[in-house]
């Protein structure tokens, strides 16, 4: 388990968020489509533009570079699978680490509300990127998809405890031979506040994670730990978060 500190991967530069346009299409787009949200993707806009920094970026950058490298496929694209968007923040940060291989890596983006797909969809258009949306609940996934790379950060917050499983299946059903997932989620106690949308199917420690990855058909391949700054986090005390490399059981 590599709890070392890292220095950061150099970015580009290319794919910058545009967080003053993402709050004025959410404004537009949120009295339309995010009537079962409670207010999460107008209030998480707005968070973002007064604190831009997004957890995870430098690590997950990191991963995906790690697995980029050397894995283009001959004659073919590679495709990165996003599960749950919330906006454009995975979206660039999956094409900041692919900015070297942008001419042949496309993109999926999956979330169950049309408001941060819109957001994605804008964000592709803008940086000429090769992506699709599809709204899709996670709680019951449909869909085939083909993923050399899935990125999901936080996914599980967001679902019932009893959508865990198939949603981890979900993933596992959808990578390629050979294929990764980039999976990020925090470690909270019962007494954490929850803001949203957000489940208290919560996870305390990493054991309960290991036993649903394991169901799922899913192993770890690497974990780190690392405690979430309070203010990147929008939090009043730290948290800890784990971030894995999933591989299919038996590859």
């Amino acid at each position: 388990m590599d709890r070392s500190p890292r220095a950061e991967p150099a970015l580009s530069g290319h794919f910058r968020e545009d967080l003053e346009a993402n709050l004025r299409l959410v404004e537009a787009l949120a009295p339309i489509h995010c009537t079962d949200c409670n207010g999460y993707h107008l209030d998480r806009a707005r968070r973002r533009l007064r604190a831009p920094a997004a957890l995870d970026r430098p690590e997950i950058v990191r991963l995906l570079r790690d697995r980029l490298a050397g894995s283009r496929r001959a004659g073919g694209a590679l495709d990165i699978l996003i599960a749950g968007s919330g906006d454009t923040n995975l979206l660039a940060t999956c094409a900041e680490a692919a900015a070297a291989e942008h001419a042949w890596v496309r993109y999926a983006v999956l979330d169950r509300c049309q408001t941060p797909l819109e957001l994605c969809a804008e964000f592709a258009r803008r940086h000429g990127l090769e992506a699709q949306v599809h709204r899709i609940d996670m709680d019951a996934p449909q869909g085939v998809f083909a993923a050399d790379l899935i990125v999901v950060h936080s996914l599980l917050r967001f679902l019932p405890g009893e959508a865990h499983l198939p949603a981890m299946r979900a993933l596992r059903r959808w990578l390629k031979p050979g294929g990764a997932v980039i999976f990020s989620h925090r470690l909270i106690d019962g007494s954490a506040d929850a803001t949203g949308p957000v489940h208290r199917a919560e996870y305390g420690s990493i054991d309960p994670l290991r036993r649903l990855l394991a169901e799922a058909g899913l192993r770890i391949e690497a974990l780190q730990e690392h405690i979430e700054d309070p203010a990147l986090a929008g939090a009043r005390r730290p948290r800890h978060r784990v971030l894995a490399v999933l591989r299919a059981a038996g590859e």
